[in-house]
């Protein structure tokens, strides 16, 4: 066997180069002895007041006699810390205090030395794959060398503790405090801040329970937040008790117990814990010390030197096995490193060290710890036989953790606390939904099973599912509780979906615990009142009505539209008004030769000064400078009147104007009466709400409101000619007017300005479930993180053309038509016709003229 092993690794350093470009420079075992150092402190002998060197000389003569079958060693022995090993030395075994094994290990990193220390207890463990440590460790005070090991060795990743301990325990004079306070940046172990609390472990009967209740008092049970407790006391059994009832043992608590020897043998875990639920973190500590240990320190030096010549031996003997089946070429490929001959060594020791303790050495303390969550629903689909247990934890396991002994520190295979990093462990959970798009869209084949599903919820569940780590299995609560009852057809089904009626089925179904959770979008109303509980919101939809979408304003005064009518007046005024000043001044000029014949008459001024206006001129200009000023003003003022105009011509032009509209909802009883009807969808939250609400608005629209419960009572054509007002969510008046739009490709209806009422939305979860916050913790991840409103943009209807975006999107587009040109056409009609009607009075006058001129020469004849 150990040829195969040896073989294989031949194998795979020649498969992938481990020892490519290196030269292994370092003797086997074949060779040359194994070299080995022994540093014993004379300070620490000192300390001790025995002649520990003498001792271990003779230890390690007995134990290569015995058990050195193959190879050789040589021992080299110092008495002080400060030497410097050569590269040729295997390992050192060295017996100092904690201060200087640490900085003799260090110092050993250079020529790669193995270390195995013995040292003085509470010293944080040398790294476990690097060396071997064993800290000297008294009967009795083994609790500060675990707790420290369970930091170094990231057992125990706590930041704050809350350590409940018997006041014998703490007159004891250990050092238990320092060792959870212990911090060192530069073996990167972190403090652990803790409250501690002593219980005197003389109290009895209600005077002992009065004491642990005045204790977790002071840490609000209703409250969610993350705390860890240590427990050192042998009251455990009422201390889970009353928190228990406390309601202290939520998912983000964690709790961990030590139990003492004298209740090792009787210690039931089932029964200490048949009165927790679901959700609990819990773990213990049991005491497995073997009472046969020996307490000496030549014993545990006998031990530690037995395993290693062992593992010497070992070794020899294996790289004589490869030896002999391979040349020497091939042997000096493949033989051990130094690395790799101290990374087999220590594996041996360990390997040895466990199961040949029989020393002070022998402590050890195995840790369990309860699996708990979701186990009432893992079992459910388990048939249990003669089953009568009504205890709340019949469901939990138990696992071990590992075991911790002051030799391999903590040996562990399973977290402390599984859950608070794992969650469910990939358990499979039942979870009960039913159809209502778009919340819920399930496909089903035609056994009624779902194969298919999407939807807001649907993909929230799933990623609840992949953040606390489970699977799930659907069920139709439709086919689960059948009812014989019809849901309508699809032909007068209403558009759109509602939550605040939530079918009797789903609420049976959650109320007898069967399911995780209920994946349905239900309204959050009266969550006091409820046989289960509401999540928080995944959704907040708001209330609007529906209306015709107000007439556009006709164009065909549009030309008119940049100026009010005021501004109008004014303008022309102002036209009369410069005309006669013009001629005025053009007439009152002293000089005959700076007057201008085309500007002496008052028509020719005013014809002048209108053909400013419209940017035209005329063919004279004053030759006075004071003519001249009136023109140069009137020009300012042309100027800023034409741009003016223009610029907001265009802006008339680019946005239509429509007539008013009802944009809030008092305005539809602004007058008192009105002839609309009024509609509102049936088993809405705005209908319960307005019946108990104080706003009139609301009490008055409920009173007048026509309740439907179809497509048909729904009467979009009475809404589409304007005698009919809706009431709905605002995301199924979107619906509506984009199915209305895409049928007939125009922009009917219109939906209010004002969102008047809110409906939030959840999730139903069981009464008394413990996972509630930890599921609402998610959610509120899942909108930081934006999950849910991409998905509510790629569920929930927009009005795409219809909505402000399009409306923009049509105006950047807009192209001008006879629409919008109609105005121009009627000035210029409104043009000929002045003219026609001007002509034909000058055709009279020409004519009264010739005839006043006829009876003029026949009065002179």
């Amino acid at each position: 066997m150990q040829l195969i092993v040896a073989l294989f690794i031949l194998t795979l350093k020649f498969i992938f180069g481990l020892t490519s470009g290196q030269y292994n420079d370092f003797t086997s075992f074949l060779n040359a002895n194994a070299t080995l150092a022994v540093i014993v402190d004379q300070s620490y002998m000192q300390q001790t007041g025995e002649n520990i060197l003498a001792h271990f000389q003779k230890i390690l003569n007995d134990a290569v006699h015995e058990n050195l079958k193959y190879g050789g060693i040589n021992f080299k022995y110092f008495t002080w810390t400060g030497i410097r090993l050569k590269k040729d030395t295997l390992a050192a075994i060295t017996i100092m205090d904690c201060d200087n094994t640490w900085e003799f290990f260090e110092d050993m990193k250079t020529p790669n030395v193995l270390v195995v220390a013995i040292t003085n207890s509470e010293c944080p463990r040398l790294p476990i794959n690097q060396a071997l440590m064993i800290p000297y460790v008294d009967r009795g005070q083994v609790f500060p060398q675990m707790i420290l090991d369970a930091k170094v060795q990231k057992i125990l990743n706590w930041q704050t503790a809350i350590v409940i301990m018997d006041q014998t325990l703490i007159n004891e004079g250990g050092h238990l405090q320092e060792s959870i306070m212990h911090e060192s940046i530069k073996r990167n172990i972190e403090p652990i801040s803790i409250v501690l609390y002593s219980i005197d472990d003389q109290l009895k009967g209600q005077k002992k329970r009065l004491a642990i209740r005045e204790i977790l008092q002071l840490f609000d049970s209703r409250s969610q937040n993350k705390q860890q407790f240590m427990i050192f006391s042998k009251f455990y059994e009422d201390i889970i008790e009353i928190a228990e009832n406390m309601q202290m043992f939520h998912v983000g608590n964690q709790w961990l117990f030590f139990i003492f020897e004298d209740k090792r043998k009787n210690f039931d875990v089932t029964s200490v814990t048949q009165n927790l639920e679901e959700g609990a973190n819990i773990a213990f500590a049991l005491n497995e010390t073997r009472s046969e240990c020996k307490k000496s320190l030549n014993c545990t030096l006998t031990e530690l030197s037995t395993a290693l010549v062992s593992a010497i031996s070992q070794m020899t003997l294996e790289e004589q096995s490869l030896y002999g089946a391979v040349s020497d070429e091939e042997w000096e490929y493949i033989r051990y490193t130094k690395q790799e001959q101290q990374h087999e060594i220590l594996n041996y020791m360990r390997n040895y060290l466990k199961d040949h303790i029989s020393c002070s050495s022998c402590a050890r303390w195995r840790v369990i710890t309860a699996l708990t969550w979701g186990k009432n629903q893992e079992h459910q689909s388990i048939v249990h036989t003669m089953d009568i247990s009504e205890n709340r934890n019949k469901n939990f396991e138990f696992t071990d953790v590992g075991y911790w002994s002051p030799t391999s520190g903590f040996v562990a295979h399973e977290l402390l606390f599984p859950h608070v990093v794992h969650h469910f462990r990939n358990i499979t959970l039942d979870i009960v939904t039913i159809h209502n798009p778009p919340w819920q869209i399930i496909k089903k084949d035609a056994k009624g099973t779902i194969i298919e599903y999407s939807g807001i919820v649907m993909e929230i569940v799933k990623e609840l599912s992949r953040m606390l780590n489970f699977t799930y299995k659907l069920h139709d609560a439709n086919i689960l509780e059948y009812d014989g009852h019809e849901n309508g057809s699809e032909t007068d089904r209403l558009t759109g979906a509602l939550t605040y009626f939530i079918p009797y089925q789903v609420v049976r179904l959650v109320q007898g615990n069967k399911f995780f959770m209920a994946a349905v979008a239900a309204t959050i109303n009266d969550p006091d009142k409820k046989a289960f509980n509401f999540t928080t919101p995944i959704s907040i939809q708001r209330y609007s009505f529906l209306t015709r979408k107000p007439e556009e304003v006709s164009r065909i005064y549009l030309f008119t539209a940049p100026f009010t009518l005021e501004t109008w007046i004014s303008l022309i005024a102002v036209i009369f008004v410069t005309a006669p000043i013009l001629y005025l001044v053009n007439c009152s000029v002293p000089t005959l030769h700076l007057k201008v014949q085309g500007l002496c008459t008052l028509k020719s001024c005013f014809w002048y000064i209108y053909g400013g206006l419209l940017q035209q001129g005329g063919k004279y200009l004053p030759k006075a400078d004071s003519g001249r000023l009136i023109i140069g003003v009137w020009w300012i003022v042309v100027i800023v009147l034409v741009t003016t105009y223009c610029g907001n011509l265009v802006a008339f032009l680019t946005f239509p104007r429509f007539q008013p509209g009802f944009d809030y909802l008092h305005q539809l009883f602004v007058h008192g009466d009105f002839k609309e009807e009024l509609g509102l969808r049936n088993n809405t939250f705005f209908e319960n709400y307005a019946a108990i609400s104080s706003r009139l608005d609301f009490q008055k629209y409920l009173n007048h409101a026509i309740v439907y419960n179809n497509s048909l009572q729904e009467n979009l054509e009475a809404v589409k000619i304007g005698s009919r007002i809706n009431v709905d969510w605002r995301i199924n008046l979107q619906l509506i007017i984009q199915n209305h739009f895409e049928k007939e490709k125009e922009c009917t209806f219109s939906m209010s300005k004002e969102s008047f009422l809110d409906e939030q939305i959840g999730l139903i979860i069981p009464i008394g479930s413990p996972y509630l916050d930890l599921i609402n913790a998610q959610i509120y991840r899942l909108y930081q993180m934006g999950f849910i409103e991409r998905w509510h943009q790629t569920n929930l209807p927009s009005m795409d053309k219809c909505n402000a975006k399009g409306v923009l999107r049509q105006i950047t587009n807009h192209k001008v038509n006879l629409d919008d040109m109609q105005g121009c056409f009627l000035v210029l009609l409104t043009g000929f016709i002045v003219a026609g009607i001007m002509i034909l009075g000058e055709f009279w006058h020409y004519q009264w003229h010739l005839k006043q001129i006829t009876r003029r020469r026949l009065f002179s004849e």
